[in-house]
Order: structure tokens, then C-alpha cells, then sequence
């Protein structure tokens, strides 16, 4: 999902009966798949976490720190400097923001392939050199006055095609670095240091672009990009050679099996639904909300910025609560509750009219709601992929996965960027929320039949 973007947007090996009914190699401490410590929800007090003595995911979890609160500024910036120098439309930036998503559709599907077949780490290094090199263009071209909005389009598609890799191979790496038992916590830590991340970046990326310019800004993302690489790179851990005979190599023909193996397990099949229509509702009020805010409500980048920021202090918050709340709830009940609370948020942005004295405090307390719930959710579902999805397919299924979800991120981008040119702003604020309610009413009667983790199906 975005914050999680998105946010997002987060990501031993198991032994056991899978979804797939395949047997995957047992965890680095020898934890079993199906063991209680191993799943979301799920765990004991004694199954303390070793995170803090595993250096390779400090390093991992050190860089992606650094590049999320960089992203930060790029996701602030790149709008408003649509909206700004170039003084494009609201339909143009949702068109920027389309392009950005768009690899989730075309891109996804291929690097699961890539990502079974070569070294995940060496996939990492190469994404985040990519996505440095594609947002250095835009400084260069700003200053050469060539940048326009078709430019900024293609700097945006690269981009999303670098990070749409580097998501999924992240996502299929974590588990090599991390015990089974520790995957929630890792899940969790990782999407604390994102809020984190969002806390000074959006709020730091907002001042800057307030004092510098939003192109200048950007350049804070490619040195943070270029820091990630670093600390992946010295990463000790290799994960074992892979089969390069025909038989163990991924073929074209295999894009298929990350969707057969979605579709067979019911669980799998449920979370993917909901979040495809959650964060194409969800991108259409954020994109919309931007333009909303600037242009109707008045608020600078600096005040947008601390509305994000905001947020991001409520999924720390989230992330800090989330392996308890599994515990107390249960499987699907934390998802009910954790989504009612994303899906819900964006309703509080119906009283906000201009000229109204309410309208920053309940665009605060939105995205605030909304980043406390998603953080939850994120945190329970990501853990649960990682736990019952062989490694052999991880990289396929993972991709499979994200295409479903993420590819409506472009989707909901358009749609918002559109209506609200022919609608207005807040009528099609409305709409995407009523949206977003509607999926979750149908989501909840499916989430109480969910089973729990380890009693999914095998087949």
C-alpha cells in the first residue's frame, strides 16, 4: 500500500506446508514456518526478538531509513513543482503521479522473474542507483530550462520502475536476513523507522522547498538514495547460488504462477482485493488532496508538509503498537479494525471549506487516522506473505502481488487528476472517500472468515 507507501512503500527461510504445498528450507534459527512465533498475530514472551545483534538488517534497515525520509521530499516536491514553475493543471499531476505508479503494472510482473533468477542484494544496489541517476535529471533540466511536465512524466516512470524492483526484491531479501520469529518485529521496526522517516522528511522536505525551491530539494532524495546504496552494500549476508540449469530457471511462462498461487489461497486472494481498491481510492484523495490544499485551502508547502508529518508521528505510533495489537485482537480482527481506520479517515475531509478555520486541524487529523491504521495493517499482512510463500516463488508471488495492488495506484492517480477537473476538488474528495467506505464494508464480512495464519489451507 502507499505511505506505505505507502508506503509504504516494507518486507531464514520457512519450513512447512504452504499455500502452495510446497516445502521451503527451515529459518537461520531453526523456527518453523508454522510455529506461533513465526506469524502475524501470533507469539510468545519468550521468542525475543535478535534484531538489535543482526548487523545486516541494521545496515539494510539504517539505509532504507535514510532513502524514505529523502522519498519524503520528492513526494512533496515533485507535485509542487508541477504545480508551481510549471504551472500545470490538477489533471497534470495526477498524470506525474500516474507515471510514477504506472511500473506497477508493466514493470512488477517481469522483476519477480529477475528477482528468483539473480542475487537479491545486487538487485537492491542497482535499483537505488537507478533512482539517484533519474531524479538528477531534474535539477539538470530545470537549469538547461528544458524541464516540462512530459519530462518530469519520464523521469517519473524510471523512478517508479527502479523503486517497483527494488520493492519487490526488498520484500523477497528480508526474509534471508531475518528468523522467521522475527519477521512482525522486523516488519514493524521497519515501517517505524518509514514513519519516522515521513516525520522529519515531510516536515524538513516542506521548509526546504519553502527556502530553497522545490528543484534544489530534490537533490537532498538523490543523496539519500546514493547513502542507501552504500549501506546495502556493505551487507555481509549471501543468500546460497542459485539454480542456473533450465529446470531451476524462471521462465516467461512462470509470470503466471505468482497469480495461481494468489488465487488458490483464499487469504492471499481476499488481502490483494482489498488493497487494489483501497489504494486506488487512497492515491486519488492524496493527489487530489494536494491540489485541494494549495490552491483552495491556502496551505503553503510548509503547511503541508507538517500536515504529512503528522501523519507519519501517528503510524510510528502504529508500527509501536502493532505486533500487541495482533496479539490481542487476532489475525483478522487487527485487519478489520486497523483498515476501518484507513478507510474511514478520508471522510473527515468533507467539512473542509475555504476560508474555514477547521479545515487544517481536519486535514491533520485525517492522515493522521489514516497513517495509524495502514501502518497496522501493513505491518500483519507483509509479515504474513513473507511467512507462508516459499522462497523459491517469493520474488513471482510478491510481484504478482504488488502488480494487483500497486497497479491501481496509477489508476487512482488518473481518476483523481481528472475528476477533479470536471467535478471540482471536494466533490471528487467525496467521492473517492464514499469509495473507500464501500470497500471496506465488503472487505469486513470477508476478513471475519479469514482463518488464522496457521491454519491456512494447504493444497
Amino acid at each position: 500500500m502507499t505511505r506505505a507507501q505507502a508506503g509504504q512503500s516494507a518486507a531464514g527461510e520457512q519450513e512447512g506446508r504452504t499455500p502452495a504445498g510446497t516445502e521451503a528450507a527451515r529459518a537461520e534459527d531453526g523456527t518453523p514456518a508454522g510455529s506461533d512465533t513465526a506469524l502475524p498475530g501470533k507469539g510468545t514472551a519468550k521468542a525475543r526478538s535478535g534484531l538489535w545483534r543482526n548487523h545486516d538488517f541494521l545496515k539494510l534497515w539504517s539505509g532504507e531509513t535514510v532513502a524514505a525520509t529523502g522519498a519524503q521530499v520528492t513526494q512533496l516536491a515533485l507535485p509542487l513543482l508541477v504545480l508551481g514553475p510549471l504551472g500545470a493543471s490538477a489533471a497534470e499531476v495526477g498524470a506525474v503521479s500516474a507515471m510514477q505508479f504506472l511500473p506497477a503494472l508493466c514493470v512488477t510482473p517481469f522483476a519477480g522473474l529477475v528477482i528468483d533468477l539473480f542475487d537479491r542484494r545486487t538487485v537492491l544496489l542497482l535499483a537505488n542507483l537507478v533512482r539517484a541517476a533519474a531524479l538528477a535529471l531534474v535539477p539538470v533540466l530545470y537549469l538547461t530550462d528544458t524541464l516540462s511536465v512530459p519530462a518530469l512524466c519520464a523521469i517519473a516512470f524510471v523512478m517508479g520502475a527502479g523503486t517497483s524492483v527494488f520493492d519487490v526484491a526488498y520484500l523477497s531479501y528480508l526474509p534471508a536476513l531475518v528468523p522467521q520469529r522475527d519477521l512482525v518485529d522486523a516488519n514493524s521496526k521497519l515501517q517505524g523507522s518509514y514513519s519516522v522517516a515521513q516525520i522529519g522528511g515531510s516536515g524538513a522536505g516542506g521548509l526546504l522547498i519553502k527556502a530553497l525551491g522545490a528543484w534544489p530539494a530534490l537533490l537532498v532524495n538523490v543523496g539519500a538514495y546514493l547513502a542507501a546504496f552504500v549501506a546495502t552494500l556493505l551487507i555481509r549476508h549471501r543468500e546460497p547460488p542459485r539454480d542456473r540449469s533450465s529446470a531451476g530457471r524462471p521462465r516467461l511462462t512462470d509470470l503466471l504462477t505468482g497469480f495461481k498461487l494468489l488465487w488458490r489461497d483464499r487469504t492471499l486472494r481476499v488481502l490483494s482485493m482489498r488493497a487494489g481498491w483501497f489504494n486506488m481510492c487512497e492515491q486519488a484523495v492524496l493527489t487530489l488532496f494536494l491540489v485541494y490544499a494549495v490552491k483552495e485551502l491556502g496551505m503553503d508547502a510548509g503547511g503541508v508538509g507538517f500536515v504529512l508529518a503528522c501523519s507519519s508521528v501517528a503510524s510510528l505510533a502504529g508500527a509501536f503498537v502493532a505486533r500487541r495489537a495482533g496479539l490481542r485482537f487476532g489475525f483478522p480482527g487487527v485487519l478489520i479494525l486497523a483498515s476501518s481506520a484507513s478507510s474511514l479517515a478520508p471522510l473527515l475531509l468533507v467539512p473542509t471549506d475555504p476560508g474555514s478555520a477547521w479545515n487544517f486541524p481536519l486535514a491533520t487529523l485525517t492522515f493522521a487516522v489514516l497513517g495509524f491504521g495502514l501502518t497496522i495493517y501493513n505491518v500483519h499482512v507483509v509479515a504474513l506473505r513473507q511467512a507462508v510463500i516459499p522462497s523459491e516463488v517469493l520474488g513471482r508471488v510478491t510481484a504478482s502481488y504488488r502488480m494487483l495492488t500497486y497497479g491501481t495506484l496509477p489508476v487512482g492517480a488518473f481518476l483523481g487528476g481528472l475528476l477533479g477537473e470536471r467535478l471540482g476538488l471536494w466533490r471528487s474528495i467525496l467521492l473517492f472517500a464514499l469509495a473507500s467506505v464501500v470497500g471496506w464494508l465488503l472487505f469486513v464480512p470477508a476478513a471475519r472468515k479469514l482463518p488464522a495464519p496457521e491454519a491456512t489451507p494447504t493444497k
